[in-house]
């Protein structure tokens, strides 16, 4: 079985309205950051606002001034224009929503379709950039979007695919173990799979991929309590989730690992 890939999710939560949110400022996103990677975390998703440019790039150079971690651009809401602007400050990935946005966060619903042709586009501007695409799947619906993608030979493998489960609204799906076996038994060969689960069964679907050769997704976005009441900082999400990993006999890949197992050249 291949090492475990870590990704941490360190951004704030838009789902738990008592969670204070703390990440806006690079200076404390780092410092939240930096001990998550040292712990395992090969990967470091991050957010900003959509046309928040600078904000960006400034994650970005702080990111990299600490950590070797490779750094994922989320915010799979932004337009083809908007991933043009920000792609320059050469993330290692983009995430790509392969089937529309129905979200319930906190004070408010999130709605928006992606379009075949969009998907087409960004994949373009993928290849373009040498980023590779970390592709957002909710249902077994969106492993049709990513077939339909790699017929058309527009994304090459392995695949990297973020299973999601338990969100709030409509893209919801339940964080069970049927619903993890049936989504992973539909998954396209060459696929390389991490999940993110928001509730409380977190840690059964968390520890079952990482059993079963899966790879994990954990931070303060997807599910910021350890347990319920327990808050944890992203050090100790990655940190438990590495420990299960040694207790299981499975290795915790570090990012030239990684970097190899997703056949990503260091930039």
């Amino acid at each position: 079985m291949d090492k475990l890939i870590i990704t941490n999710c360190a951004t704030d939560t838009s789902m738990y309205p008592e969670v204070p949110q703390r990440f806006e400022k690079s200076e404390a996103l780092i410092q939240s950051i930096e001990p998550a990677y040292k712990a395992g975390a090969a990967i470091v998703h991050i957010h900003a606002p959509p046309n928040d440019f600078q904000a960006w790039e400034s994650h970005t150079k702080a990111i990299r001034e600490k950590c070797d971690v490779m750094i994922q651009y989320g915010i799979s809401i932004q337009t083809v224009e908007q991933r043009k602007a920000v792609i320059k400050f050469q993330p290692d990935m983009i995430s790509v929503a392969l089937g529309a946005h129905n979200l319930a966060f906190s004070g408010r619903d999130l709605m928006m379709l992606h379009p075949r042709a969009e998907l087409e586009d960004l994949m373009r501007l993928c290849n373009d950039h040498a980023v590779k695409p970390e592709f957002e799947i909710v249902s077994l619906g969106d492993i049709w979007l990513l077939r339909d993608l790699i017929e058309k030979g527009l994304v090459k493998p392995p695949y990297f695919l973020t299973l999601f489960f338990g969100r709030p609204g409509g893209s919801w799906s339940p964080a069970t173990i049927n619903e993890f076996i049936n989504r992973v038994s539909g998954l396209p060969e060459d696929s390389i799979y991490t999940i993110s689960v928001t509730g409380p069964s977190h840690l059964l679907l968390e520890t079952m991929a990482t059993m079963s050769g899966g790879h994990v997704r954990v931070g303060t976005e997807d599910e910021p309590y350890l347990r319920p009441g327990v808050l944890g900082d992203n050090v100790d999400h990655v940190a438990r989730i590495a420990l299960i990993a040694k207790e299981f006999g499975r290795g915790v890949a570090s990012v030239s690992e990684a970097r190899e197992m997703l056949k990503m050249p260091k930039r």
